[in-house]
């Protein structure tokens, strides 16, 4: 009965001790399951434990190579997932591998570390794993070709350069005629409105209060010729701004400016302004001054035969009515 008894425990006891054994054995997998791949491509080994809590596991850090053949590209951090025993762990370690040689390879008894009171034990998968690896497959009809020579083209630059140089400037003279068809020039408007005596007057005025006599010589007497060349404009409808000193000079006797004073004023005027514009004569405040006096008097002046000429011509219109004969 005793005999029985002991051997009752003996069995059990190899039952059990091969039932941890058998919890705490490795298990390798590969995600995705594919065991073929080309030279160079990535799979990833995954390598997992199911073993009791109070066991301490480690797993093994390779740095370039798995195996013969097999390389190490990253290794990831273990997971531990549940398992479905309460006394027992999962854990999980995921290691991205290549191959760069054809051919087949074979990884088994994967180790793992367990930590006990006596020290590190090493244990080993169970399974066996063969990567096969393979090279691109070529043709063998295929036949090489020399590299050709690079083939140069002749360059169309300057065409391109005359055709975008002809569409801009057509742009800008489409844009030209529209400006000018569509839009009066606000200053031709102003003139109509403009008393000449009055715009003048006011303009002399401005400029004498201005410093440009004693600072800018050049600048005062551009100024003040334009207000003459523009006053003559507005009281004779002659484009005297576009027109050189002696074209005005001459146009000027068959005009309301038909007065030899008044010629000869503004010749005066108009000589000093071209000496100093024109040949940089260091005009003195005086001779500015006394341009300004010669301006002033021509416009006044003119203003008044430009007055007297209308008066006389009203009063001939009037007589002539008076005067029908019934």
């Amino acid at each position: 009965m005793k005999i029985r008894f002991l051997l009752f425990i003996c069995v059990l006891a190899v039952f059990c001790s091969g039932s941890v054994k058998a919890q705490i054995e490795i298990t390798l997998s590969m995600d995705p399951e594919r065991d073929t791949i080309l030279i160079g491509d990535q799979i990833t080994l995954k390598v997992s434990v199911v073993a009791p809590k109070n066991e301490i596991i480690i797993f093994p850090n390779f740095k370039e190579k798995l195996s013969e053949g097999i390389d190490l590209i990253e290794t990831k951090e273990v997971d531990t997932l549940k398992s479905k025993d309460d006394s027992f762990r999962h854990l999980e370690r995921k290691y991205l591998i290549t191959s760069f040689d054809e051919g087949r390879y074979h990884l088994s008894g994967f180790p793992v570390l367990k930590l006990t009171q006596s020290g590190v034990d090493t244990l080993y998968s169970n399974n066996e794993i063969v990567l096969t690896v393979k090279t691109v497959e070529l043709d063998e009809n295929f036949q090489p070709y020399d590299v050709k020579d690079i083939k140069s083209y002749s360059s169309q630059w300057w065409l391109w350069t005359g055709i975008g140089a002809l569409v801009a400037l057509l742009i800008i003279a489409l844009l030209i005629f529209l400006i000018r068809k569509y839009r009066k020039p606000a200053g031709e408007v102003n003139k109509l409105k403009i008393n000449p005596y009055l715009w003048a007057t006011h303009e002399l005025e401005s400029l004498k209060n201005s410093n440009l006599a004693t600072t800018r010589t050049k600048e005062y007497y551009s100024r003040l010729t334009d207000i003459v060349r523009e006053y003559i404009e507005l009281q004779t409808n002659v484009s005297a701004m576009e027109k050189t000193s002696d074209e005005i000079l001459a146009l000027l006797p068959g005009t309301v400016f038909n007065a030899e004073e008044l010629i000869r004023n503004i010749r005066d005027l108009f000589s000093v302004a071209d000496l100093v514009k024109f040949a940089k004569y260091p005009a003195s405040v005086f001779e500015c001054e006394t341009s300004w006096d010669e301006a002033h008097r021509f416009v006044t002046q003119s203003n008044n035969i430009a007055n007297d000429l209308k008066q006389s011509e009203d009063e001939e219109d009037s007589g002539d009515t008076g005067n029908t004969a019934i």
